[in-house]
């Protein structure tokens, strides 16, 4: 214990350390901004890098999202709201900082209820056969919601089963590691290569869940060479370059020239034009870097929230949130009439913005805290955040007490991630797939608990 104490000790003198750095290369023009970006990193590590790496790698890709900006600002030397996509007058500073306090409070209200951290046994032994039948089950799920889309309410349920492979691949990780078998390696090659027919860029969800599941063996299990986690990281880094070079073309040939997040040509086809791009395309590492900022920040429709409300439109009181749990209330499954969410005409609505919307095939959604502000203004928006800070500590608290082993309950909650992905998301998405998921995982633990033994050797 004294250890991870003294690690603690030294990681927060980094972070200071990068601040200061920083400054001194930097500007000097997002002081304030740049400190709390800091904070807010180094609180969600000290609350959450031990006791839960799924929330640590979870809340700290938010506060990415939140803060990436302010350093791209500040090691340019200039002012981060010089940089809006928008307007000249939206507040990209206040967004930011409002997003990190916001991520700050939500980190302590999941805290205030998160069970202490549990070891994992080191007995247990898998039988790979069966968690590749899993993980395979999983991706025909997937491949069913995909087909049943259009049926709302079954497709959430049936795409929330879908995730679980994330909890398969786990036990794979956590089977194959200690014995140095590296069997997942083929997982993660073949989540790759099926990625290549994706309008999105789905290939960082496996790298992204091999990244936490080493957090948890290395926090609780075994020591992780720190080069596995370079190497993930690299690898992340250098496809999500490569992503952002060639994205826009490719999109384009998928869609056919359609302006649709939809996939018009066979693997063969597709594979063949990222060969082309990859070799015709120039790699401009500035571009590129500069598309992967704009790609990761998520402050830019908050900021024009604050400029548009109240001065245009007055704060909802509590009307945006209030529907969303309306909307949980009322699943799609039972109500098939239920009005369908259009993200972007509330996008528009509250920021005064023209966006494409569900009718070009796009939606684009201001973001859980930004709605926040929505409703409550800058004073009161952390309302709703505490209590879903609240309902996510109290759900893993739910599961890390239930009558399974430990391990199990690892699995269970590393697709968690996929429920709470972004700091984009609408809050009735993120109330929707978190309860959906906790609902499934419930009914497979009270009802099916025991038969997870038979996973074992």
């Amino acid at each position: 214990m004294d250890n991870i104490y003294i690690s603690f000790k030294k990681f927060n003198v980094g972070f200071l350390i990068i601040f200061l750095c920083i400054l001194f290369v930097g500007g000097k023009k997002n002081v304030l901004e740049l400190l709390l970006s800091m904070i807010t990193f180094a609180v969600i590590f000290n609350l959450f890098f031990i006791r839960q790496p799924i929330l640590f790698f979870t809340l700290s890709y938010h506060a990415l999202q939140a803060t990436i900006k302010v350093f791209y600002a500040e090691i340019n030397n200039i002012s981060i709201n010089s940089i809006s996509t928008y307007s000249n007058n939206s507040d990209l500073a206040e967004a930011s900082m409002l997003s990190c306090v916001g991520l700050i409070v939500l980190s302590f209200s999941i805290f205030f209820v998160l069970p202490k951290a549990q070891p994992l046994a080191k007995n247990i032994v898998f039988n790979e056969r069966k968690l590749f039948l899993v993980y395979f089950g999983c991706i025909i799920i997937e491949s069913v919601a995909i087909s049943i889309g259009q049926l709302g309410g079954i497709y959430q349920i049936v795409n929330k089963l879908a995730t679980l492979k994330w909890g398969a691949f786990f036990l794979m990780i956590y089977s194959g590691v200690p014995q140095k078998k590296y069997y997942f390696i083929y997982v993660i090659v073949f989540e790759i290569l099926i990625s290549i027919l994706s309008y999105f860029s789905t290939f960082k969800d496996v790298l992204f869940v091999t990244i936490i599941s080493l957090l948890i063996l290395s926090s609780r299990f075994i020591k992780i060479k720190p080069g596995l986690f370079i190497l993930f990281g690299s690898l992340s880094l250098l496809l999500g370059f490569t992503w952002q070079n060639i994205k826009d073309d490719y999109r384009l040939f998928l869609s056919a020239g359609e302006k649709s997040q939809t996939v018009e040509v066979s693997f063969d086809e597709a594979y063949e034009k990222i060969i082309h791009l990859l070799s015709e395309n120039p790699y401009d590492t500035k571009q590129t870097f500069n598309k992967t900022v704009d790609r990761i920040s998520y402050i830019d429709y908050f900021a024009e929230s604050i400029s548009y409300i109240p001065n245009i439109q007055p704060h909802t009181n509590g009307k945006v949130w209030g529907e969303s749990v309306l909307h949980i209330l009322q699943p799609r499954l039972f109500f098939p009439s239920k009005k369908t969410i259009d993200d972007s005409k509330k996008t528009m609505q509250y920021t005064g913005l023209i966006l494409a919307d569900a009718e070009q095939g796009t939606s684009i959604s201001m973001g859980y805290i930004a709605e926040s502000y929505v409703d409550f203004g800058k004073f009161f928006f952390i309302i709703p955040i505490i209590l879903l800070g609240l309902l996510i500590g109290w759900i893993f608290k739910k599961i890390f007490e239930s009558n399974i082993k430990t391990i199990y309950c690892w699995a269970f909650s590393i697709p968690f991630y996929f429920q709470f992905y972004g700091f984009e998301m609408a809050s009735e998405k993120v109330l929707g797939s978190i309860i959906t998921y906790t609902l499934i995982v419930w009914l497979i633990i009270r009802h099916g608990g025991k038969g997870l033994a038979w996973l074992e050797k």
